[in-house]
Formats: C-alpha cells, structure tokens, sequence
C-alpha cells in the first residue's frame, strides 16, 4: 500500500467527496477513506513489499530503511525517527540512552528520548489549554504511533507513522519516511487531517534533535522583522559567535547555557554540521499564512556546548474543519564536509537550492 494519494493533494479542496475518519480499537487502528476512488490508509496484512519489524536499541517494533549510502530506523511506540546515519556512519540523532527501549512514561507527558519528531500545535499555543508553555499539555504526551514500512518498485523504501490527537486538536496526522535509493536522503511527508472542527490555530512543527553539533547554518532575510536576522526566544543571546556569509548566518555552538532563537528566513532550510557531516532540514509548505511565534518558519535550541541542539522548521498555522487537511514535505539530506571546512565556504555548498 502507498498512501501518497493522501499526502500528495489538498484533501480539503477534495471533500466534493467525503472524508471518513474511523477509529478502531480505541485510536490504535486507524482507517480513512475517501468516497471518490474508495482509496484507503487502512493498515493492512503484511504484503509481499512489506519491510519486516525489527528490535532497535530495546524496541522490539521499528522499521529500518536503508540503502547503500544510509542507514534511517523509525520506531513507532515512540512516534520518531530515532536513527540517522550514513551507512556504517555513526548516529547524527541523539538518544537518550537512559530511555532506550522504554516505552514513554506514565506519570509525564514528556518522555525526553530525543531523535525526529512532529508536534501539531506552536509551543507558544499551549498555554491556551494547558495553563503554561511547558511541559507539553496531556493531549500531546508522548504514546505509541500506528507504523509499517514497504518497498516501492523503484527501490524507495518508506515508512508511515499515523497518531490520533484528541481535543482540541482533533485531528489525525500523518507522516510517511521515504528514503532515496541511492542517497543519503530522506523525503518526509507531513499532514494533518482534521476529525471534527479545531479551533485551534494548528502547524505543522518538525523537530530534528541532533548529537552534539558544533556549527547551525541558516538564511537570513534581507528585510528581516527581528534586529539581526533572529529574535532570542530563551536565555539572553544566540548559543555563539555568529557569522554572516551571504545571506546565510552560521553560528558557533559555543555557549555554556541554554537558548533559543527563532528567523523568519527568506527560505525554510537549516542544517547542522558534527564534525565530517552536515544534516540538512529543508521545508516546503504548499500554502501560505502567518508562522507561529510572532513569524518564526525556522527555530534553534541549543542545549549548551557539546550537549544536543535542536533544528526546527515550522509552517504557516492553519485553521481546519472536519474533514479538511493541511500537509507540507520535508527532506532530511546528509553530507559529507572536510572538519576544517571555513563556515562560509560551507554555506556556499548550503545555498544553491534556495534559488
């Protein structure tokens, strides 16, 4: 089964049809069918294309695609992409290695465990529901997602993870892992289907937590809103020194203590280089709106230097009704750079493909 069908169009410009959102077994199986065509996400019996489970770090359910170039494992009792990496190559994600093969925790509605994820609403939304911007409010708590990974015939592997949401999300969301056949590339489709009307001003926000990067590129925007091309959003200044290179700024991750900054960049990349390889996140939204946080389409967390940091792309935030759906692509691209590259002339392999 390949559900691109669904994470390929604009399903509420399709609902002359009716969308059917049917939840099984409380929420654990989950069923959308679209009346015209009567095509389906069901999850369905394994096929002959279908890419067998295997045991990961303790997790005994997760899907490993790989080529000859990289290395992608995905485990849905978390809902992450918890590996990255060139093949043989070590794992650019972090891990928590107190939490590995736990499931998340009972008595927290944040189980720290690092790695990729998705959450559907801005973090400056939450106190609207949840008295305070953290920890993440119950409805987001971490929990098992539905999964399954098959083969397509042109070599591309992929993986879907599929969560419902309750109110005031209400909303069913999406996202499907495809790796190249013979790149370090990853092609992640998002979307967000919503159950009954949300009211809820909802986004699409993508969370790479990276080990111990020591250098985040990012575009500027010539006529930025924020001062300097940033606004600090945690702590009292960027996590380092930064370079401006033509429109891209690199930063050094150099600061002992905690921050966060948030760009309204011209185009929606960031990436972050640990030593010899540069993870690469670029965002393409198919729809236009105000981003969250005052106009923020790129986020950096960093931890503190040697310590994990977080690169993040956020789309417009949207409203839906039942039925209506709102979806963007990701790809997560690896690349190879010599440790003592100067940052400048490693943005300039970063620009081309914002033109």
């Amino acid at each position: 089964m390949n559900p691109s069908w669904l994470l390929g169009r604009p399903l509420g410009n399709a609902l002359r049809s009716v969308v059917i959102v049917l939840l099984l077994a409380g929420g654990v199986g989950l069923c959308l069918f679209l009346a015209a065509g009567c095509a389906s996400t069901c999850m369905i019996d394994s096929g002959p294309n279908d890419i067998a489970p295997e045991t990961y770090q303790g997790w005994e359910w997760t899907f490993r695609l790989q080529n000859d170039t990289a290395s992608v494992v995905i485990v849905p009792q978390v809902g992450r992409m918890m590996h990255l990496g060139l093949r043989d190559g070590v794992n650019v994600l972090r891990n928590d290695p107190a939490l590995l093969g736990k499931p998340p925790l009972k008595d927290s509605t944040w189980t720290h465990y690092g790695g990729d994820w998705l959450w559907p609403v801005a973090q400056s939304r939450w106190p609207a529901f949840n008295k305070t911007d953290w920890p993440p409010p119950a409805v987001l708590c971490d929990a098992a997602w539905e999964g399954r990974a098959w083969r397509e015939p042109d070599g591309r592997q992929s993986c879907l993870l599929t969560r419902h949401y309750g109110a005031p999300i209400n909303a069913v969301v999406m996202r499907q892992f495809t790796l190249d056949p013979g790149k370090p590339l990853v092609t992640v489709q998002q979307r967000i289907v919503a159950t009954a009307d949300v009211r809820l001003p909802l986004t699409l926000w993508s969370i790479t937590q990276l080990d111990a990067p020591q250098q985040v590129f990012f575009p500027v925007r010539a006529t930025s809103a924020f001062k300097k091309g940033y606004k600090v959003m945690m702590g009292d200044a960027p996590p380092g020194p930064t370079i401006g290179c033509r429109e891209v700024m690199a930063v050094d991750l150099i600061k002992r203590d905690l921050s966060k900054i948030g760009m309204d960049a011209p185009v929606p990349w960031i990436a972050a280089r640990q030593h010899d390889v540069v993870t690469v996140v670029r965002a393409r939204h198919p729809f236009s709106g105000a981003y969250p946080d005052g106009g923020c389409s790129l986020q950096l967390f960093a931890m503190g230097r040697g310590q994990y940091a977080e690169i993040e792309t956020l789309s417009p935030e949207f409203h839906l009704r039942a039925g209506e759906s709102r979806g963007n692509t990701l790809t997560i691209e690896l690349l190879n750079c010599h440790p003592g590259i100067s940052p400048c002339r490693l943005a300039d392999r970063l620009r081309p493909e914002e033109k």
